[in-house]
């Protein structure tokens, strides 16, 4: 059970907002949110069953305080397989036929993409909890679109390239760049930012290099960053192929740091690479070994509901409870499931959040900012003994205090 400090907040929160009679209840039933992830598939599935995870800590903590409304809520799972067709597809189930009124998770860039202008057609709010593709939200937001139903609890690729090159070059001093990436949206969108972020700093990467998801050897694309005397490798893929250049890094003893984007926390890249991962670095948001309360009753919460020992992806895991939280606030200031008032409830949130995991939410999203992570909830992760921890004591000893937007 979550601290009791933390559920008296939440259902004061309940209380002091307007509410259902029980008999609404009973005419109404529960409340339906859609939660869409790759609970199966190749590489991302450490991503979605951490958004189904996460979402089903949040299910027990929502509904032992009676949900939302006088209503309890349900939750619809559906999985995308990491494949953009099958995303729409399921995105039109979940409308059509399972008549949600919201939509939480997605992992994979390309599906969201794709998935995305479902929700977005039938206005049903969308808040996007893995994939990190910056033009996402951007191709729906204002001028282009008066009024967007896509938001996104995750660190966008806006963000990332930032966060990891200035670690790399201000912290670490290392300016000899080689640039590797899969030929995934993900990653050519991820390359991109990376490749501006340089651009801005006036750095040319000694190696620029690609590889298709699902390669196995990238000694060849190393051979060249070797060559062309790399101080550091920097990637952009999922978390199965980031071990695998791991692992033929020290197959041609190319000995330099590692470093790339958030997929490389998750739990499959620390598995594949063995040894071969400990150093490596990444920005996130949440770490599974956090020893604030918060974050502490989350994990163990999880470990409980899921039945597992450890959580494939905490950050996704930690955005998904975060946003449904946000959503379900929402729908309490709106006082209705109606997708316009929702989407306008979100925009302008007149409560901070009081027991979210990754950060206190002071109105993470505005009409014209549909992006919840700020740069400062990001910090850089370090691989030691198989498990991602604080790169730097002062993030560790920051854990301990909320972080705003």
């Amino acid at each position: 059970m979550r601290a009791v400090p933390q559920l008296l907040a939440g259902l004061l929160l309940t209380l002091s907002l307007p509410t259902y009679s029980h008999a609404d209840e009973g005419n109404q039933g529960t409340i339906r949110i859609g939660i869409i992830g790759p609970f199966t598939g190749k590489s991302s599935t450490d991503m979605g069953e951490s958004i189904r995870g996460g979402a089903r800590v949040f299910l027990q903590d929502i509904n032992q305080i009676g949900g939302v409304m006088g209503r309890r809520i349900e939750l619809v799972e559906r999985d995308d397989q990491a494949k953009p067709e099958l995303g729409v597809a399921m995105a039109k189930e979940l409308v059509d036929k399972e008549k949600v009124v919201a939509v939480i998770g997605i992992a994979n860039t390309g599906v969201a993409l794709q998935a995305a202008k479902v929700f977005q057609d039938s206005k049903k709010p969308l808040i996007i909890t893995a994939a990190t593709g910056a033009a996402v939200t951007k191709q729906y937001m204002p001028p282009a679109i008066p009024d967007s139903y896509v938001f996104r609890l995750a660190a966008s690729d806006n963000l990332q390239p930032s966060v990891i090159l200035s670690d790399v070059i201000d912290k670490r001093k290392l300016t000899q760049i080689a640039i590797l990436h899969d030929d995934s949206p993900y990653g050519m969108y991820g390359k991109e930012n990376l490749m501006a972020e340089m651009q801005r700093r006036k750095i040319t990467p000694v190696a620029l290099e690609s590889f298709k998801v699902g390669d196995q050897d990238m000694t060849a694309q190393l051979s060249k960053a070797k060559q062309g005397g790399a101080q550091v490798v920097v990637v952009y893929c999922l978390s199965s192929e980031g071990a695998m250049v791991a692992n033929s890094m020290s197959k041609i003893k190319l000995n330099v740091p590692l470093a790339g984007s958030w997929t490389l926390s998750q739990r499959s890249f620390a598995e594949l690479a063995g040894g071969n991962a400990e150093g490596t670095r990444m920005p996130v948001t949440f770490i599974e070994n956090d020893a604030s309360n918060r974050s502490n009753d989350f994990v163990i919460n999880y470990f409980r509901i899921n039945n597992v020992k450890s959580i494939p992806s905490a950050v996704a895991a930690a955005q998904t409870y975060d946003a449904l939280r946000i959503l379900t606030l929402a729908m309490m200031q709106a006082n209705t499931t109606d997708g316009d008032k929702i989407k306008l409830a979100l925009e302008d949130m007149k409560y901070d959040t009081t027991s979210t995991v990754i950060s206190r939410y002071k109105k993470p999203f505005s009409k014209n900012d549909h992006e919840a992570i700020a740069r400062n909830m990001l910090f850089i992760g370090e691989i030691r003994r198989g498990k991602v921890a604080y790169a730097y004591k002062e993030d560790a000893n920051s854990g301990l205090i909320v972080r705003t937007k």
